[in-house]
């Protein structure tokens, strides 16, 4: 039975760093999309992520929870539980998530609902945007659009 889906990039700016291609960071970002290029390159302006011995990013590319299975807590459990243990389960030390909270559909080939009435997406998008703030989430300065959470700053769910 599947409830949903949760997918993203890892990027390993210690890794990166240690390797001496600090100066490579945007060309590698660029290697993954649009998308991914704006939200981590936003992060890196906002976070200063990848100076000095550089800390590591997760892009939550997509979460989706089946319509069935939602409002009943599911999607928060999940993603405080991949939140909280992110690390352990890369065996790589992640200091930063980020995203765009963009309604999207089951069919990550159509991930975007970007032919939604206007009104109807800012609420959804307004919604999303409260649901990742209870997480610890908060939207960029640099860009409202997307959000990230700071996981060395505890927040419980």
């Amino acid at each position: 039975m599947k409830i949903g889906e949760l997918t993203g990039h890892f990027f390993n700016f210690q890794r990166i760093n240690r390797k001496g291609l600090s100066d490579k960071i945007l060309e590698i970002l660029n290697l993954y999309g649009d998308e991914t290029f704006s939200i981590c390159s936003n992060l890196c302006m906002e976070t200063k992520c990848f100076k000095g011995k550089g800390q590591n990013i997760f892009h939550l590319d997509r979460f989706y929870i089946e319509p069935d299975f939602r409002g009943s807590g599911l999607g928060r459990e999940i993603l405080y539980n991949f939140r909280i243990n992110i690390s352990s389960m890369l065996n790589e030390n992640v200091r930063y998530m980020a995203l765009y909270p963009d309604p999207i559909t089951s069919d990550p080939s159509f991930d975007s609902l970007y032919d939604m009435d206007i009104d109807k997406r800012n609420r959804r998008v307004k919604n999303l945007k409260g649901f990742y703030s209870s997480l610890g989430f908060k939207e960029m300065n640099s860009n409202k659009r997307y959000m990230y959470l700071d996981r060395y700053n505890r927040v419980s769910s």
